[in-house]
């Protein structure tokens, strides 16, 4: 069974958590995207755009780009 990824269980995560997640393969680092998108907050007419491979980088278990409605 799969621990919800609450506001609480991402607070309390470890980094090593994050990365094991991350190493896990590209479906549970889209749940862990997903679940850190549902708990920020978008200014006003911003997109949010999930990396879920290495699109951004790479570089981190949870990437978000923010990017302004007329930069679509």
């Amino acid at each position: 069974m799969k621990t919800e990824l609450t506001l609480n269980v991402l607070q309390t995560m470890s980094a090593q958590e994050y990365e094991d997640i991350r190493a896990a393969g590209s479906d549970e680092r889209r749940e862990l995207t997903h679940a850190v998108m549902r708990e920020l907050d978008a200014p006003d007419n911003w997109m949010m755009n999930g990396e879920y491979g290495s699109e951004f980088g790479g570089f981190f278990p949870v990437q978000v780009r923010f990017t302004p409605a007329h930069e679509r």
